[in-house]
């Protein structure tokens, strides 16, 4: 699959986030395998979704990745992970790469001690 269509789907995603939830604070698609290009965990987290339990919220951003992703798409999307604003890797993602907007890739990089062999970071907010 086209990571640049991947990454307008989940970017559609998490507009509806935050029209729902305000500001996300982390975007980031983290590949399940270095060699491929359609084994994707979305690890989201924003304020809104803080005070809800990890099980609702994770079904919150499923239902969102099946609204606005293609169904031939949804197998790329191997795992679904929200995580809490003041989470250490959040934080970390954050400090590392301040505000970002626009998608960046990330290769053989360790942040605050975890390893990302391979990474697209959608949003990132301070």
């Amino acid at each position: 699959m086209d990571q640049e269509i991947l990454v307008e789907d989940v970017q559609k995603v998490v507009t509806q986030l935050e029209q729902r939830d305000g500001p996300t604070r982390l975007a980031m698609l983290l590949a399940s395998d270095y060699e491929l290009n359609d084994s994707w965990n979305l690890i989201v987290s924003s304020p809104g979704l803080d005070s809800t339990s990890r099980a609702e919220a994770v079904r919150l951003v499923t239902d969102l990745l099946r609204r606005n992703v293609n169904r031939s798409h949804w197998p790329s999307f191997v795992q679904t992970t929200v995580l809490k604003t003041n989470d250490p890797f959040v934080r970390a993602v954050n400090q590392t790469f301040g505000t970002i907007r626009n998608p960046v890739s990330i290769e053989n990089r360790s942040v605050s001690g975890t390893y990302i062999n391979k990474a697209i970071l959608i949003k990132s907010r301070k």
